[in-house]
């Protein structure tokens, strides 16, 4: 079992480069505590407030020179790239950071494929062609023929990484699993996947990888989860609560939490353990194994949702490091 950071880098109280030397501080904390790397997500924000940044790649060109952890994006956003961009991008990220880039990727949702101008009809097609073309560009192929995606000649430099940084596909359908058995080497759970819904769709990514030939003995499985530790379960609620409500509340007003309302006053104690990991280590440490029996084989926490103090995040982080991770692992 693995463990990283989702970190939330939007935010109205700062600019990113005062943000960025905030988290450097946290990154080097995690470091010393057995953590494996620290994720960016992708949003396209059109008004204030916490969100995720439209170019992560950038964030996490910035952090490159400043931890040693893995870097990814958790997750990228299908419709805001050409294949040629994406696989470029990827490409020089890879370099940048001496091999150590991974990306997780997505459909999105239909407001943006909306707003990229993208065709609802052909949006899973030039997804599956997107991954065959970085895939075969990263491992110097010159170019990429597909019926919906087209790109001529190879690219260069190449990744570090032979073949290209590790994909791992996002999603919740049947096809989606499919997807990343068939194109990429490991599968992404969001945010706001409730866990048995985790456990079923590891349980069709396994399916798919046998069907197509491949091992489904231990997948690679990342999710992120909302994350607050403290020494006791009591003060880990009533203290991460405004923060972790903040996010579950953004997710719940565009229907992407399923089940629940935004207005609802116990969201946060109707969605511990299966949406959100809060509690104390031994609380927490309970919560992952089930996760772990679902298929599990990467958290990315989000230690810092909603503007969340520093040092709250840094307990966090000091928790999980000392209590959990030895004990998972």
């Amino acid at each position: 079992m693995d463990f990283g950071l989702a970190l939330d880098f939007g935010t109205n109280r700062a600019t990113l480069d005062k943000v960025l030397d905030e988290y450097v501080p946290l990154l080097k904390l995690a470091e010393e505590h057995g953590f494996h790397s620290v994720v960016a997500g992708q949003s396209f924000p059109g008004r204030g407030g916490s969100f995720h940044v439209a170019s992560p790649f950038l964030v996490l060109a910035a952090l490159a020179p400043r931890t040693s952890l893995r870097l990814g994006t958790g997750v990228t956003l299908q419709p805001a790239w050409h294949p040629l961009n994406l696989a470029y991008d990827g490409a020089i990220l890879d370099q940048l950071s001496g091999g150590r880039f991974f990306m997780g990727i997505s459909v999105a949702n239909p407001g943006d494929w909306d707003r990229f101008g993208m065709p609802r009809e052909t949006i899973g097609r030039r997804f599956d062609e997107l991954l065959q073309a970085m895939k075969a560009l990263w491992s110097g192929a010159d170019g990429y023929e597909g019926e919906l995606v087209k790109v001529k000649q190879a690219i260069h430099p190449l990744p570090i990484q032979p073949g290209g940084p590790p994909i791992l596909v996002g999603g919740l359908s049947p096809r989606a699993a499919r997807r990343a058995a068939a194109y990429a080497d490991g599968y992404y759970a969001a945010t706001q996947y409730r866990l048995g819904a985790v456990g079923d769709q590891v349980g069709r990514y396994k399916t798919a990888l046998r069907e197509a030939g491949k091992s489904a003995d231990r997948p690679e499985v990342a999710i992120n989860r909302l994350c607050c530790v403290a020494e006791t379960d009591e003060q880990a609620v009533n203290e991460g609560r405004p923060y972790v409500t903040k996010v579950l509340r953004a997710y719940a007003s565009r229907g992407a939490l399923a089940g629940e309302t935004a207005d609802h006053l116990q969201l946060l104690e109707r969605t511990m353990g299966d949406v959100c990991l809060v509690g104390s280590p031994d609380t927490v440490r309970r919560q992952m194994e089930a996760y772990a029996q679902a298929g599990v084989t990467r958290f990315e926490l989000r230690v810092a949702p909603g503007d969340m103090p520093a040092e709250m995040v840094a307990r966090t982080i000091r928790l999980v490091g000392e209590h959990v991770i030895p004990s998972i692992q």
